[in-house]
């Protein structure tokens, strides 16, 4: 079986960008119970965005091994330390009392 190279860069950047969250020490999975917890993790949404950001730069013309190894570093990265500054975690009922 031969695996398409596109889908095979969209691997690259998932597996880049897991494994270097987790090197970042972001956990795997968020805090329990998941549908409450908003927890940056190596699963969600770091996974999540750098297939969408390998996405859009397929769309935009940049493909191949480098672009989608570029992209899952650029991913963890910006799930560590930029993330949380642009979509801050929502105030809970208890931090209003």
């Amino acid at each position: 079986m031969i695996i398409h190279a596109n889908v095979l860069n969209y691997l690259i950047a998932l597996a880049v960008a897991i494994i270097l969250a987790l090197a970042l020490r972001l956990p795997l999975l968020p805090d329990k119970p998941m549908r409450d917890s908003w927890t940056v993790s190596a699963i969600f949404p770091t996974a999540v965005l750098a297939i969408g950001f390998y996405a859009m730069a397929y769309e935009l013309g940049y493909q191949g091994y480098i672009v989608a190894l570029i992209i899952g570093i650029i991913t963890a990265l910006f799930a560590k330390f930029i993330l949380e500054k642009l979509v801050p975690r929502p105030e809970t009922e208890e931090s209003h009392e």
